[in-house]
């Protein structure tokens, strides 16, 4: 190595570059599993085995590091090892969880209202009902979508219970992937859910196959090795294969997936602040003049460093003149303003590239409309309404699934779910007084159905206008009474007051 002085190094000395999270999960890591047909693979076990093997080494590495960063475990700052090469100094690594706020923002604006699903047909109605009371579907749906947000994916698995009731649930997406035909139209073959379990330090696996018409379950083995043999064969009357992927549109990224290299250089960023600012009280101490050190001993210097007191001796020039003598610290110059100015325009690139604005702008302080506050939101309302469309497919899958199931049990008569309507309501706050008081002095008609509909403790809208007819027609038959026997009630209350 080529040493020029105690702080030089040479040419020869690598230079360390990290990977941006692209780099490191390529697209082979998000790739949909495709098939010609189910049989193809799965009458060969070694297939299925290799596709399982293939989600678990490739895919799942990809998913648990979008996982790390909504949990402020960020790879960026704490994999790179050469950020502090002096083992002396401050290695200071904060790791600052804009992936949560992103992630938090975007489940809330979507479905903090309950998402509505309404249909013509009453009996649908009733269906859909039951089945999210007994499924807690607003807690479902809320996750379903955090996970659609955070790993471009999430799955729901039907099945019908020991009581004959129909439940869904969400499958880990580390455990659980779908496998597709080669049409246009993009038809599930088949799903797989591994669940993993220890025993002591061996790792093993059960592994599930759904079909559109069977579950095919293979007996507990090592995942290492992934022998699979078949265990048992169910029918089931789903009419499809009953696990259904959500994804926001076919891409299968995450919320904040593009913004991970600019959370790196953010914490980055801090954490070489962080540092700078520790190693300020390590600074290097320069003494200079004429000095006897002969005078002082190493163990002198160390006592008086150690007391925070330097005692120096005047030194004596050539001409007899006596000498200045100085200590003083040395360290980087730290640049704030540029240093900020940085961090600064970082965090505003983060929240303009991920479309979720940042709520501690001065521009979003004091009491704003809803109206105003969808300007600043434009751009995440266009992203909301790309993923609202994607979770729509998921959701009229779900109730196809469960009206298969309702029709051949005999429960649902062969209806369908030709007239439901999916709607979506952002959870902002909202200035519905305004609007409504400008489209009615234009001259606007409004039914009661409608205006109940805007009405946020109004669950269904056509159970409360029938409470409001029948309390209607009670009233008007009183009136009726009253007036047709009047007098004669009003005598009757005389005659019982004395």
């Amino acid at each position: 190595m080529l040493e020029v002085n105690k702080f030089e190094h040479g040419t020869d000395t690598a230079h360390h570059t990290s990977k941006s999270f692209q780099q490191l999960y390529g697209p082979e890591t998000n790739r949909s599993y495709r098939a010609n047909s189910a049989e193809e693979i799965l009458d060969d076990v070694n297939k299925l085995a290799s596709m399982i093997r293939n989600h678990h080494e490739v895919q799942c590495p990809r998913l648990e590091a979008l996982d790390d960063y909504i949990k402020a475990r960020n790879n960026g700052i704490y994999s790179d090892n050469s950020r502090r090469n002096e083992e002396e100094r401050a290695d200071h690594r904060a790791a600052h969880n804009f992936a949560k706020v992103i992630n938090v923002f975007d489940v809330g604006y979507n479905t903090g209202v309950p998402i509505k699903k309404v249909s013509d047909n009453e009996k649908i109605n009733e269906i859909i009902a039951e089945y999210d009371k007994e499924n807690d579907i607003e807690a479902l749906d809320s996750e379903l979508w955090r996970d659609m947000k955070k790993y471009g994916r999430a799955y729901e698995l039907q099945y019908r219970n020991k009581q004959d009731k129909d439940r869904s649930v969400i499958s880990n997406v580390f455990e659980t992937f779908v496998c597709y035909g080669l049409d246009v139209e993009r038809t599930p073959l088949f799903a797989v859910r591994y669940p993993r379990y220890k025993v002591e330090t061996q790792e093993f696996t059960t592994v599930t196959v759904y079909t559109d018409k069977e579950i095919i379950t293979y007996k507990p083995c090592q995942m290492n090795a992934l022998r699979l043999e078949e265990e048992k064969r169910e029918h089931h009357y789903w009419e499809e294969v009953p696990i259904t992927e959500y994804s926001p549109d076919r891409y299968r990224m995450s919320g904040y997936e593009d913004v991970i290299p600019l959370i790196d250089l953010y914490d980055a960023a801090q954490s070489d602040t962080a540092n700078y600012m520790t190693d300020l009280n390590e600074a290097t101490m320069i003494i200079t003049g004429n000095l006897n050190l002969n005078k002082y001993k190493t163990d002198d210097l160390i006592k008086m460093k150690k007391a925070n007191l330097m005692l120096l001796t005047e030194g004596v020039n050539p001409d007899g003149s006596k000498s200045q003598t100085d200590a003083k610290y040395i360290y980087k110059q730290y640049d704030v303003t540029g240093t900020e100015a940085y961090k600064e325009r970082l965090q505003k690139d983060i929240h303009k590239i991920s479309f979720v604005p940042d709520l501690t702008d001065d521009s979003f302080s004091g009491t704003q409309s809803g109206e105003a506050m969808k300007y600043k939101l434009f751009g995440f309302q266009q992203m909301a309404k790309t993923g609202q469309r994607g979770f729509k497919k998921g959701l009229m899958r779900r109730y196809r699934l469960l009206l298969n199931m309702k029709n051949y049990v005999n429960e649902a008569d062969n209806a369908s779910l030709d007239n439901l309507t999916i709607t979506f309501t952002p959870n902002l706050p909202k200035a519905v007084l305004e609007e409504l008081k400008t489209l009615v002095d234009s001259g606007m008609e409004i039914s009661q159905e409608t205006l109940m509909g805007l009405a946020s403790f109004i669950d269904d809208v056509k159970a409360e206008l029938e409470k409001i007819q029948t309390e209607k027609e009670e009233n008007e038959k009183d009136s009726v009474v009253l007036s047709m026997f009047g007098n004669q009630v009003q005598q009757n209350g005389k005659d019982g007051e004395k």
